[in-house]
């Protein structure tokens, strides 16, 4: 027996948590629009990455929401989880290859290189 309300096609909750999962990466979108325009270098690179990543998180999120209506749209949600994917991973590559420079913008004086303390 199911409870209706965790039933996937009657329940008020699945298209509400769909929303929210909308407004919530719409929100960080703004948040790093915010940052890239604010910020220059390296700081800046990393937030403009994330907005695009948040960009296709809205984008795949609508779909997944539009998709449980119409089925011919449940491949641009793949495609925009594929997407955020992609652009995580070119900012963890971002991250890694500019960490001294990020970690000085962040006053960090001492990071950890190939197991030993070095000073920036």
């Amino acid at each position: 027996m199911v409870i209706e309300l965790f039933s996937y096609k009657s329940s008020i909750l699945n298209p509400l948590l769909k929303i929210a999962v909308i407004v919530l990466f719409a929100i960080g979108t703004w948040y790093f629009y915010r940052a890239q325009r604010k910020f220059k270098g390296n700081i800046g690179d990393v937030a403009r990455a994330l907005m695009w990543g948040g960009i296709a998180g809205v984008i795949g999120a609508a779909f997944r929401l539009l998709g449980d209506v119409f089925i011919e749209f449940k491949w641009i949600e793949s495609t925009g989880g594929l997407l955020f994917a992609l652009v995580s991973v070119y900012v963890a590559y971002l991250v890694y290859v500019k960490f001294a420079e990020i970690a000085q913008a962040f006053g960090m004086k001492v990071v950890k290189k190939y197991g030993f303390l070095v000073q920036l």
